[in-house]
């Protein structure tokens, strides 16, 4: 008799079946198209404008050499800015994407009955979990793989600057965290749905979900600002000096602390200068969060696995 393949194979086999079945689904294509499309879109914008600071600080170097200047101050642009919006396109649109993901493949397996057929086979709840787990990661790092390289293109050929070695580091730690982002929507999108008798509804509710904290909780973390209440700022409007606003904010830090957590996207210009240790000290609590979403999204598929019923040996043959 032919051995059965080891644990291994198996998680290997089931990844690689939820990758190919995710390539042939149409709306998520689509909707990768879409995701290319408006991160070309906004970087594109972006290095126009870029590529004219390149030229100038381009013809100050110039001109600094030619009058015998041998100390030239370094350029100031920061190309990784330029993909901001690319970023927030990926936050939005990509949290979607994963949401569509994990809505398709629980509805595919439903329509299938594939868990339920493979439940009657020697595999473990814990490979099923782990394959899908594996193939969903796979997908979502393709996805993010294919919009970080279409950015970096654009700043380069467009804006005329191409990014360095470290400015790459930063870059690829921040498309980690992105691949980490998606995969606790992707939970969302498989949670909800197998917790939901008819599927569309729980696609539904993902969706609200998205829409309260990718959408809504900045909304909200930034109305609560009340600088942003008067146009110019309140502390400017009303002739304070930074000190006078850094002592008056000093009384409200618990509640500055709670608006910041509920727009859950403070990102401040002075972040910039931090180094990475500093701004992991920053933002430590939020890193939780994302280290967190995978466990629920494993819990998730093992709960959607017991849950399905398994079917007769001789029904499935």
């Amino acid at each position: 008799a032919t051995p059965m393949p080891d644990s291994l194979t198996r998680i290997r086999a089931l990844a690689a079946h939820e990758l190919h079945a995710a390539t042939r689904s149409k709306v998520l294509v689509t909707l990768l198209a879409i995701l290319v499309a408006v991160t070309v879109a906004s970087v594109y914008v972006a290095a126009v404008a870029h590529r004219s600071q390149v030229a100038d600080y381009q013809a100050y170097r110039d001109a600094a050499r030619a009058s015998g200047l041998t100390t030239i101050a370094p350029s100031p642009l920061a190309p990784l800015s330029l993909l901001r919006g690319a970023f927030e396109y990926l936050q939005i649109i990509g949290a979607v994407i994963a949401i569509a993901l994990g809505y398709l493949s629980v509805t595919r397996e439903r329509a299938n009955r594939t868990l339920a057929l493979l439940r009657t086979r020697p595999v473990s709840v814990g490979a099923l979990a782990t394959g899908s787990l594996l193939g969903a990661v796979a997908i979502i790092t393709m996805l993010v793989a294919v919009t970080g390289i279409a950015a970096v293109l654009c700043i380069g050929l467009i804006g005329h600057d191409w990014i360095n070695l470290s400015e790459a580091a930063q870059l690829g730690l921040a498309y980690l965290v992105s691949i980490v982002y998606m995969t606790g929507f992707y939970a969302l999108g498989v949670f909800c749905t197998t917790r939901s008798r008819h599927s569309v509804n729980g696609l539904i509710a993902a969706l609200c979900i998205w829409v309260f904290f990718v959408l809504g909780t900045p909304q909200i973390g930034d109305t609560l600002d009340a600088d942003n209440q008067v146009p110019g700022g309140l502390f400017a409007a009303l002739g304070m000096s930074h000190n006078d606003e850094v002592t008056i904010l000093g009384h409200f830090s618990i509640y500055e602390t709670l608006r910041t957590r509920i727009g859950m996207a403070d990102v401040k210009e002075r972040y910039r200068t931090l180094t990475l240790g500093g701004l992991l000290g920053v933002v430590w609590t939020d890193l939780l969060w994302i280290v967190a979403t995978p466990a629920a999204l494993v819990a998730a598929q093992r709960r959607a696995i017991r849950n399905q019923p398994a079917i007769d040996q001789g029904a499935a043959e």
